[in-house]
């Protein structure tokens, strides 16, 4: 049985979901990292991401302007991290990366970091953006992937409002 409600009251209800970390580089080859709810695969071929990024946020401007970057799907043991790059902005945080203390590696293909301890990273390449509404839409296509070698490592989902982030089995 439902009942009408207000939009923002049954969204409370949406719970677990995900949440990745995108990193991109500056042209002056700084790395940058924001955490990101929106998003979702949208083509299996070829494989390809949706993510929505506020317009004025550095992680758009970055990606708009080197059209790759990397979406990494965070451990459980990267919920402070992740919280971090998410709550603090890169134009007024500079080296969010370091100052977090998130480790990366060099990606095969993109110019943009993969975070080491995640459980999995995406290389994406940029394909298209769209502005359906007041957010826009990054699409990218995957053009490398890499897993984390132990496979009992949980992801980090979002598990209830105001930023709660618990590790949640996937297999």
């Amino acid at each position: 049985m439902q009942r009408k409600v207000k939009i923002t009251d049954a969204f409370l209800r949406k719970y677990p979901e995900q949440v990745v970390i995108v990193t991109t580089k500056s042209k002056y080859n700084k790395a940058n990292a924001m955490a990101v709810g929106w998003v979702c695969i949208v083509s299996s071929e070829p494989w390809m991401f949706a993510l929505g990024i506020d317009s004025k946020a550095l992680t758009y401007k970055l990606v708009k302007t080197n059209k790759e970057f990397v979406v990494s799907y965070p451990s459980e043991f990267m919920a402070k991290e992740t919280l971090f790059v998410g709550t603090h902005h890169g134009k007024e945080t500079e080296d969010k990366l370091k100052k977090c203390g998130l480790a990366t590696a060099k990606a095969s293909i993109v110019n943009a970091p993969l975070l080491r301890d995640a459980v999995a990273n995406f290389e994406c390449k940029l394909h298209t953006i769209y502005q359906p509404g007041d957010c826009p839409i990054i699409i990218g296509t995957i053009v490398a992937a890499h897993v984390n070698k132990n496979k009992a490592i949980k992801r980090l989902l979002t598990v209830g409002p105001k930023y709660k982030l618990s590790g949640v089995i996937t297999e």
